[in-house]
């Protein structure tokens, strides 16, 4: 009898977590060239992930950051942020608020949409979105 294996996922997985690191890396670059500090990167809870908490000026931002190959079969980084995802990005700043004790901070949630080629090199950036008040 033949033993039939899945198609290993590990590379493409492993593709995906580079992409999103390099995105992340990326926003970050935009968010310091605006002038903005980074309080956190990849901040964890029982709830998930925030990609990045900034500073700027006065308003505590926290940013979903998404990215996307051009013409990818997964839709567009900006679909990606649907109401599923804007309700858990909310409880998890609330989480942030609660522990860090920032109930009379300004604070608002950004969006940076990362698009890449769908030929490139893998650090070639398409197109780079910032969506102030995002959600």
């Amino acid at each position: 009898m033949t033993e039939r294996r899945q198609p290993s996922t590990r590379g493409v997985q492993r593709n995906r977590r580079e992409i999103g690191k390099h995105a992340e890396q990326q926003a970050e670059q935009h968010i310091t060239q605006m002038g903005w500090t980074v309080v956190e990167r990849n901040w964890r809870c029982r709830q998930g992930e925030l990609d990045l908490i900034a500073r700027d000026g006065e308003w505590w931002v926290f940013i979903e950051v998404r990215s996307r190959t051009e013409g990818g079969s997964f839709g567009t980084a900006r679909e990606a942020i649907d109401v599923r995802k804007q309700q858990q990005v909310r409880a998890i700043v609330e989480q942030y608020i609660h522990r860090t004790r920032l109930y009379e901070a300004k604070i608002r949630c950004d969006a940076i949409i990362i698009t890449y080629p769908k030929q490139g090199d893998g650090d070639t950036v398409l197109e780079l979105e910032h969506i102030e008040h995002a959600f």
